[in-house]
């Protein structure tokens, strides 16, 4: 992971500058590509721009003055067209690449039913997200930060140094995180602990009742982790680790979800109970819902932890220059 480079005299008009600068650079990069569509690489990382500005923009809120209309909440609507086409591609490629190879020869018929059926929704929703490229909304909004890049305007609070507002800044989305609902899902709670549920039905009958609460988690662990890695010149390398941890879980909850989809879109587009008609995918599908928390309780035991919080605070309030 590429760090910022440490500049103790900083303040947080350059910094918030030179984050929401790079990352406005990083998504207009990729509008040709994506419009081209002729690889996805293009389309996710115009995707990882725009979060990663978003997240700039409410890090960074204190101390800039942006344009009425670029806000959290618009930009986060431009990246919906996005993330509808790019989940489309993730999951014919998991189709094809994971499950495809495996399947019985009855199930065959079945399976490009439901690819024929992914290739016409995937097509209409590039055509939605090509208007929308083009679209008044998108353009005005990108116009409207590209003139904020060329006159920047900024609050008192931007005079301060970096260096001086970390733990203001990191701690209180940290402290969100670990408010989150979705570090339960799977235990039971007696006395103010937490205990994992180990019996596997108990933990599928969980993840069926409670899989939003994960997939909003993982939503919120992106935020946290971008936000950590704008700052992590400023700290020593066990912040790092603490970034790829964070990163971590991101995948894992991103495992699951993705498996969910998968689950509900087959069902849903052959109108049939997937062990039915899919028995192999059904299976496999299975399988790697026990796999998930295999690799998840482990994390979530840990930042249950009282002295891993208190050691994740405690990080936050000494960078390097203090």
């Amino acid at each position: 992971m590429k760090t910022q480079s440490l500049d103790p005299t900083i303040d947080l008009r350059e910094y918030s500058y030179q984050i929401i600068q790079q990352n406005l650079q990083r998504f207009v990069d990729q509008e040709k590509a994506v419009l081209k569509d002729q690889d996805s690489e293009p389309l996710h990382q115009m995707r990882v721009g725009m979060r990663r500005l978003r997240t700039a923009v409410r890090v960074f809120e204190p101390a800039i003055v942006l344009p009425k209309t670029v806000s959290y909440s618009s930009i986060g609507k431009m990246m919906s067209s996005l993330g509808e086409t790019r989940d489309l591609d993730v999951l014919h490629h998991t189709l094809k690449k994971r499950y495809q190879p495996l399947l019985q020869q009855s199930e065959q018929s079945n399976f490009d039913k439901v690819l024929k059926k992914l290739h016409k929704k995937r097509a209409k929703s590039f055509l939605e997200l090509k208007e929308m490229l083009k679209g008044d909304r998108y353009v005005h909004l990108k116009q409207s930060i590209q003139s904020w890049v060329s006159e920047p305007v900024y609050t008192p609070i931007g005079s301060l140094l970096v260096i001086q507002v970390l733990p203001d800044l990191l701690l209180p989305l940290i402290c969100q995180i670990f408010l989150h609902p979705g570090w339960l899902v799977g235990t039971t709670m007696q006395a103010g602990n937490g205990t994992l549920i180990g019996n596997p039905r108990a933990l599928n009958q969980q993840c069926s009742q409670f899989g939003d609460l994960l997939h909003d988690l993982r939503k919120k662990m992106k935020g946290v982790r971008y936000q950590a890695e704008f700052f992590s010149g400023f700290y020593a390398a066990d912040y790092l680790q603490i970034i790829e941890e964070f990163k971590t879980i991101q995948d894992v909850l991103g495992e699951l979800q993705d498996r969910v989809v998968l689950r509900q879109y087959l069902e849903s587009t052959l109108n049939a109970d997937l062990a039915k008609v899919l028995p192999t995918v059904n299976q496999i599908l299975e399988q790697e819902q026990l796999a998930f928390w295999q690799s998840w309780q482990p994390l979530q035991e840990r930042y249950l932890a009282l002295d891993f919080r208190q050691s994740i605070r405690s990080l936050l309030t000494t960078p390097l220059a203090l």
